[in-house]
């Protein structure tokens, strides 16, 4: 289809605003395409792709009934205003968080989730998203409050592992915490002072790991409820990790336990 789309019914949310309410580059807008999770209103591809590639878009996206656009690279970046698109952006719906409802009917025998208290910056959002669907955690659960939210940014930065796993809002992580321990769930949050190493916590255990804010770490409501305090060991002189790298540790040490292969 080649031309100008027509316009969306004023009914119809949108991810956010002008260019907030597109995703793009090919990593995000194909994931998010071929998973079918998250609702996409418009795909644009550019001219300059293959002609393969192109038919394999159009097709996927017939199955989902999603108009599919041809236009140029000044055209693309002109709609999500950004260059870096690599040929491919798309108009999406908000993102469809899992409900705590639906959640709680899956049945995991011995969980990992991942708990974000205050993460607001977008890449780091989307960098532990990354990692977490990558090391195997079974939901991502985040509070509502000074929370950064699933935006293209995030989504980009995921690599469109947005689609892949979990992603649940909870409006009070202190209840979420203490429901689990009454379930047999332990809460690791990280804490430089620790007396436990992380490789010492047996993440082979039912787990719920909390990752704080950027700048002020995990509240100390939560750390209240938190069963083990672990430490990553470090060696420099540099006070802190960034929270993305510090969540991929922990993730990753999760996995190797599990024996993640």
């Amino acid at each position: 289809m080649v031309g100008k789309p027509s316009k969306l019914k004023k009914n119809k949310p949108l991810l956010g605003n002008h260019q907030k309410c597109w995703i793009w580059g090919r990593n995000a807008v194909r994931e998010t395409l071929f998973a079918g999770f998250w609702p996409m209103y418009e795909l644009h591809l550019s001219d300059h792709l293959k002609s393969e590639e192109i038919e394999q878009l159009e097709q996927q996206a017939a199955r989902s009934s999603v108009p599919v656009f041809i236009s140029t690279d000044k055209e693309l970046t002109q709609k999500c205003r950004a260059s870096d698109h690599q040929g491919m952006i798309a108009k999406m719906a908000p993102f469809p968080y899992t409900s705590i409802e639906l959640f709680n009917q899956q049945e995991i025998t011995s969980p990992l989730f991942l708990i974000l208290d205050r993460i607001q910056d977008p890449f780091n959002f989307g960098a532990i998203i990354r990692s977490a669907e990558i090391m195997g955690a079974d939901g991502i659960f985040s509070g509502t409050h000074e929370q950064c939210e699933v935006t293209s940014l995030v989504c980009r930065t995921s690599a469109g592992a947005v689609n892949h796993v979990p992603l649940v809002q909870a409006t009070d992580l202190v209840s979420l915490c203490r429901d689990w321990k009454q379930n047999g769930i332990n809460i690791v949050g990280t804490a430089m002072q620790a007396s436990e190493k992380l490789n010492d916590y047996n993440f082979q255990q039912p787990t719920a790991v909390i990752v704080g804010n950027e700048g002020t770490g995990i509240s100390p409501e939560l750390q209240a409820e938190c069963t083990h305090l672990v430490r990553i060991p470090q060696q420099g002189k540099t006070e802190s990790l960034n929270v993305a790298v510090s969540a991929s540790i922990l993730l990753y040490e999760a996995s190797r336990q599990r024996n993640f292969s």
